[in-house]
């Protein structure tokens, strides 16, 4: 009896419907987590440079806090970087010339020539 207790008890639970939430994302979306993902790798690559370990040894900062930071940033703190580096002479355009790559090359994924994101099906 407390076999067959049990054994309905099993059917019972695993026919209950199952069903997952999830939402839409939209390009733009994505194309922000592109931006910030490529910017955080950015900024962590000049981190590296001996330009930069100079100064932040100068400023008393290890690589390793700085690098620490940097994973931690928000999107509302990475966004602010992205405006600082873009008004800066020296970074002027970097974010939007890798968002235009970006976007081209989700076109070439629509189109079916490249296959460089495995979400984006070719039309």
């Amino acid at each position: 009896m407390k076999n067959l207790i049990m054994i309905f008890a099993a059917l019972f639970t695993s026919s209950l419907p199952i069903t997952s939430m999830a939402g839409n994302v939209s390009s733009a979306v994505v194309i922000e987590q592109q931006r910030s993902a490529i910017t955080k790798q950015q900024i962590l690559s000049m981190v590296d440079s001996n330009e930069v370990q100079q100064q932040l040894v100068a400023l008393g900062v290890s690589s390793a806090d700085a690098v620490n930071r940097i994973n931690n940033l928000t999107h509302a703190e990475l966004a602010q970087l992205n405006m600082q580096i873009n008004d800066a002479p020296a970074g002027s355009g970097i974010v939007g010339t890798i968002v235009t790559v970006l976007v081209v090359v989700a076109v070439l994924d629509l189109l079916g020539i490249t296959d460089a994101y495995s979400f984006i099906e070719p039309i």
